[in-house]
């Protein structure tokens, strides 16, 4: 067997491996630990009485006209506990988003403020303004293309209540509507939240969601200028990098539509794989499983694994090429590049071999995005995801 059969084998395992063990063995592994704390209590999780905090809403919206009335009279209708306000940053908006926000907020009981930023520099900046700008207790954060169902604001809260608390995560629905054919992903997404649900009760829910997470206002500090959709990891990473608490909080419910096609889906998990690649670059500290232990194992088992795989197997077919595997490689590659040609077309994901062609597709993606991310490529704008 030549070195060139050797590398190339020795990455497939490796893919496989990963892949394996973040898909199903790590799942297992998580459940049955937080299932066991379930069951011996745990003391350190006992929350103080709740205080009524201040609370602040932020929104980061780009060209959002057709959503962000509905999503403010959303918010306006929560069942705030203390002071409340709604803060919508508009980043760089040719349309009538910002105008829309504050027709939405007259009259109201609650404070609405829009600022407008004459530029776009994309979400991570925006977000970096309005926390410097905001001196609330609580920071909540969330998506102008989503619902609060009611009570989700105050679940937060009564999240953070927790001492050891610094960040919490709340429950996205993914709402199936008409073009539940389509893509899977609503499905996919129910299992990833009972893996969520395991990982806060264990207080190292890495990774919330975009659509709904918050904050202690002392624990936030700002995110690299040129973040890519890695907000909704990175805010709750600076709190737990000082030893704090990320919970989950499954009574704080938000909705979004799922994507409405494939090709919407890989977008997305594109942009998803080049914050990844940053985040391999820049958060080493993550790394340490002497100091961090069971945060540690969460990021390797539950990103990193995922992240690499597909980009692991993809590189096993190219070293096969120069190998007597080349006929492997090629299939694997061929394979590659007729998923990526497919998407323009609209396939749809039905049935057995659909999700199996959606898995492929999004993990593609999430390869060349985290290739992109660990070569330097930066992405911080983008257009919003078209959803059903």
């Amino acid at each position: 067997m030549t070195s060139t059969e050797i590398v190339s084998l020795a990455l497939f395992a490796l893919a496989i491996l990963l892949g394996a063990w973040s898909y199903g063995g790590y799942p297992a592994w998580i459940l049955a630990r937080a299932a066991k704390v379930a069951r011996e209590g745990d003391p350190a999780s006992a929350t103080l009485p709740p205080q009524p905090p201040s609370v602040a809403v932020l929104v980061s919206a780009a060209d959002e006209e057709r959503v962000i009335g509905d999503r403010v009279r959303d918010l306006l209708a929560q069942d705030a506990p203390g002071g409340y306000r709604i803060v919508v940053g508009c980043d760089g908006s040719g349309d009538a988003t910002a105008r829309r926000a504050r027709e939405a907020g007259q009259g109201s009981r609650f404070s609405v403020e829009v600022i407008e930023f004459p530029e776009r520099r994309g979400k991570a900046s925006v977000l970096n303004d309005l926390v410097a700008s905001q001196q609330a207790d609580v920071l909540v954060f969330t998506d102008a293309n989503t619902s609060f169902d009611a009570g989700a604001v105050r679940a937060l809260c009564e999240s953070l209540s927790d001492p050891r608390a610094a960040a919490a995560c709340g429950r996205l629905v993914l709402e199936r509507g008409e073009n539940a054919s389509v893509t899977p992903e609503a499905m996919f997404w129910d299992r990833e939240t009972s893996i969520k649900e395991a990982e806060g009760r264990l207080g190292i829910c890495l990774g919330a969601n975009g659509a709904i997470y918050a904050a202690r206002r002392c624990d936030v500090g700002p995110i690299p200028a040129d973040t890519t959709s890695m907000d909704d990891f990175l805010i709750p990473l600076g709190a737990a990098r000082r030893g704090r608490a990320i919970l989950f909080a499954p009574a704080a419910v938000a909705r979004e539509a799922a994507a409405r096609t494939v090709a919407a889906e890989a977008s997305r998990r594109f942009r998803i794989g080049i914050g990844a690649g940053q985040v391999l670059r820049r958060e080493r500290w993550l790394w340490n499983f002497r100091r961090r232990g069971l945060l540690a194992a969460a990021f390797f088992s539950r990103k990193v694994a995922r992240w690499l795989a597909p980009l692991l197997l993809l590189l096993s077919a190219a070293v096969a090429l120069a190998s007597p595997l080349r006929t492997f490689g090629a299939a694997v590659l061929g394979a590659a590049v007729l998923a990526a040609l497919s998407l323009p077309l609209g396939l749809s994901a039905k049935g057995a071999a659909g999700k199996l062609y959606y898995f492929a597709v999004i993990n593609l993606a999430l390869a060349a995005g985290v290739a992109a991310g660990l070569a330097g490529y930066r992405r911080p704008v983008w257009k919003p995801v078209a959803r059903s």
